[in-house]
């Protein structure tokens, strides 16, 4: 799996770590591409794209804008990437959907030929809850595309496996134990992130369970940030405990937004 930054965002460092204060870091807003010989090329989430940036946009999606205020970086598009691999968003199989927030599904609609792997549960709250529940869990539904229903595959309808690791068991994403959907609860409902191994041992892509690796490390997470960004501080926290506890094991940590090039 290899990592793209669609966007770079400036945030306070004391809404990322403990102690930062009101200095201002710039972090990744990331997504994953998985090659794979039965499925080709998949996506891990769809990055942020102009549909949050630009053009006809409810009041909501605009002012969500205007506080994140993501500096695209075109060249790292889903679409550009796909170009670079000779292909376009038509010739993506499937998309594996972390959770619903604008940052991971914001280009969605552009992959209308895939298969939507995520949390069904999850992926039911959102097509069935008010605009305005949603906008309390973080969700824009404008951007969720009418024909997720139709093409979503639920992840609760795939084999288990065995992670081998304190993380406990994942779901079979292609069927061969070679990447698992594991469950990352506390972020945002359904929230999951993806586990597979290379030669030094195993690698999760944490996705949103911290900003960045070292406050997860080190446990500096700010109480703030948590209140505000999770939608279960208390299954969070046991989250970045369990990830924490990963890491001393030997198992490597990415995450969606990072600072560039922040070892784990």
């Amino acid at each position: 799996m290899r990592l793209f930054n669609s966007a770079h965002i400036d945030v306070p460092a004391g809404l990322v770590r403990r102690g930062g204060g009101l200095t201002t870091i710039s972090l990744t807003v990331r997504y994953g591409l998985i090659e794979t010989d039965r499925w080709g090329l998949c996506l891990v989430d769809t990055g942020v794209g102009p549909e949050v940036t630009r053009g006809e946009r409810s009041a909501a999606l605009r002012l969500y804008g205007s506080i994140l205020r993501p500096k695209l970086i075109e060249s790292q598009s889903p679409q550009a990437m796909l170009r670079e691999f000779g292909a376009s968003t038509a010739d993506v199989r499937r998309v594996l959907l972390t959770h619903f927030h604008a940052d991971h599904v914001s280009s969605l609609r552009e992959f209308a030929r895939a298969e939507v792997l995520t949390c069904g549960d999850a992926a039911r709250r959102v097509m069935t809850m008010s605009s305005a529940a949603a906008l309390r869990h973080g969700i824009f539904k404008e951007l969720v595309p009418p024909f997720l229903e139709q093409r979503l595959r639920p992840l609760q309808n795939m084999k288990r496996a065995p992670t081998h690791t304190v993380l406990g068991d994942g779901y079979d994403l292609f069927g061969d134990a070679s990447y698992l959907a594991v469950p990352l609860p506390g972020h945002a409902v359904g929230h999951f992130g993806i586990l597979w191994r290379d030669e030094a041992g195993p690698i999760i892509y944490a996705t949103d369970a911290s900003w960045t690796t070292q406050s997860l490390i080190h446990d500096q997470v700010p109480w703030i940030s948590s209140a505000v960004v999770f939608d279960d501080r208390r299954a969070g926290r046991k989250t970045q405990e369990l990830l924490r506890e990963f890491r001393c094991r030997g198992g490597r940590i990415l995450l969606c937004h990072d600072v560039e090039d922040q070892p784990s």
